[in-house]
């Protein structure tokens, strides 16, 4: 299962809405997150970026991937245990 997060425009309640999906990826049991954020620029990645080395949430996924070119995503893999 593969979710998607577009964070464009940028949004006031951005961490609340990560978290809501990284539950929802959670009790699905996603293969991956895919985070939009735009044209927003690096603030809005760094908050991004921020929010996945807290230790609680990093705790919950493997890896994540950042593009370096065009429209801003980060995609958030994760590996579950059976």
């Amino acid at each position: 299962m593969k979710l998607k997060l577009n964070l464009y425009p940028v949004v006031p309640d951005m961490e609340e809405r990560l978290i809501e999906i990284f539950q929802e990826a959670v009790d699905n049991r996603a293969k991956m997150l895919e985070i939009t954020y735009g044209e927003a620029g690096d603030i809005v990645k760094k908050r991004i970026l921020n929010f996945l080395n807290k230790k609680e949430v990093r705790q919950l996924y493997s890896r994540y991937e950042k593009t370096e070119k065009g429209w801003g995503r980060i995609y958030v893999h994760f590996r579950w245990k059976d």
